[in-house]
């Protein structure tokens, strides 16, 4: 299985997907307001794209977030996408280390499959001397390194939004990394310019990492525009490293899925996504399943 570092550490415009907005998104009831993030089906998918996408929408699913295209072309996503009666709000595609040509090709692939949003799923290390940004953030990310990213982000985004989009910024748990009281989500949420730069608060990342996702949808009205939700066993240890913790079946772990799913609504997300991997033998569509239909009774 493809790990969740090397997954983000390779992408490109072939295995990293795309987002954009032309007008706000309506805000939707559920199960309209509920989605799946493809990165967890990323096995079946790189076997059976088409099959894959059908087997989602026949859970009831209606929307769902890309994290790779698998070699197919925007006309070909497209087609899958009508066929299959899917819509995508967007995708993870875009770093704050490509370079301005990278961004402009996947701008205008994105444009082409005509989703909403434009996401970028994880900061960059700043680049050295020589231009180059390197180095995998989950092992060693300094507070310059959010800062840079931010500024770069605030780059993307107004191109992407110059294209008819909207760029989001999607965290892990190494936003919750303490920089004595200023943490690298403050730094982003501070340094990013809300008329182009959204924010996609995946809460389960958040509180791998050890923070409380609670204080930050209160305070920030209106700024986290897409959600993503998980569930983690617990008890367990927080870390900012790329070893998460384990997944738990929805109302198996500690969250109040209650609160959490009232308190998104309140603080205006629009759309908010599983990201859930397999629980039991692997079954990663059946966690999905088990997931989309839980929520659903909330």
């Amino acid at each position: 299985m493809i790990s969740r570092r090397s997954f983000i550490a390779t992408g490109t415009l072939a295995s990293v997907a795309i987002a954009c907005s032309r007008t706000p998104l309506a805000f939707a009831e559920t199960p309209d307001r509920l989605g799946v993030q493809l990165y967890v089906l990323r096995d079946l998918l790189s076997k059976d794209f088409d099959g894959t996408l059908a087997k989602v929408a026949g859970l009831g699913i209606k929307n769902v977030e890309f994290a790779g295209f698998y070699n197919r072309t925007a006309k070909q996503v497209r087609a899958t996408l009508a066929k299959s009666g899917l819509t995508a709000t967007g995708a993870h595609c875009l770093q704050a280390s490509m370079s301005d040509d990278e961004v402009q090709k996947t701008i205008d692939f994105c444009h082409e499959v005509g989703m909403p949003y434009m996401i970028a799923a994880v900061p960059s290390i700043k680049p050295n001397s020589f231009g180059k940004s390197s180095g995998d953030p989950f092992k060693n990310i300094a507070l310059e390194d959010f800062r840079w990213s931010a500024d770069r982000f605030n780059n993307i985004g107004r191109k992407v939004r110059d294209a008819g989009m909207r760029f989001a910024y999607h965290n892990h748990n190494i936003e919750a990394r303490k920089y004595g009281n200023v943490s690298g989500l403050d730094e982003i949420i501070r340094l990013t310019d809300p008329s182009v730069v959204g924010l996609e608060f995946d809460t389960g990342n958040f509180i791998a990492g050890g923070g409380d996702p609670y204080p930050y949808l209160t305070k920030y009205p209106h700024r986290f525009e897409l959600a993503h939700v998980k569930e983690w066993a617990g008890p367990f240890t927080p870390t900012l490293t790329g070893n998460f913790p384990k997944y738990a079946n929805f109302g198996e772990g500690k969250t109040d899925w209650k609160k959490m799913m009232a308190e998104l609504k309140k603080a205006g997300v629009k759309q908010t996504f599983i990201e859930q991997d397999g629980t039991a033998a692997s079954d990663e569509l059946g966690a999905v399943r088990q997931a989309y239909q839980y929520l659903l009774k909330i």
